[in-house]
């Protein structure tokens, strides 16, 4: 019989034996599904175009209500009048 050191409780085994039996995967490794991400984008999209929306309509209000879009319309036209004759 051979003798073994008693340092370690596996130094008698080889480098092959010591290494873990190899992992079975039973599914796939992506986290979600493409059908989750695309829906999850879609509905990104429609909060992103209503926060947008909201937006366009506070600033056409405070636009309108404030006659600042008159006369800077009115300023540009004048100036491109002048620059035509």
């Amino acid at each position: 019989m051979t003798e073994f050191s008693t340092s370690h409780p596996t130094a008698h085994l080889t480098a092959v034996a010591r290494r873990p039996p190899p992992v079975r995967r039973t599914h796939r490794l992506t986290p979600v599904d493409q059908a989750d991400e695309a829906g999850q984008t879609t509905a990104e999209y429609a909060l992103l175009t209503g926060a947008i929306a909201l937006l366009v309509a506070a600033v056409t209000a405070w636009a309108t209500t404030t006659g600042k879009i008159g006369r800077l319309l009115d300023a540009v036209f004048n100036y491109l009048t002048k620059a035509i004759s």
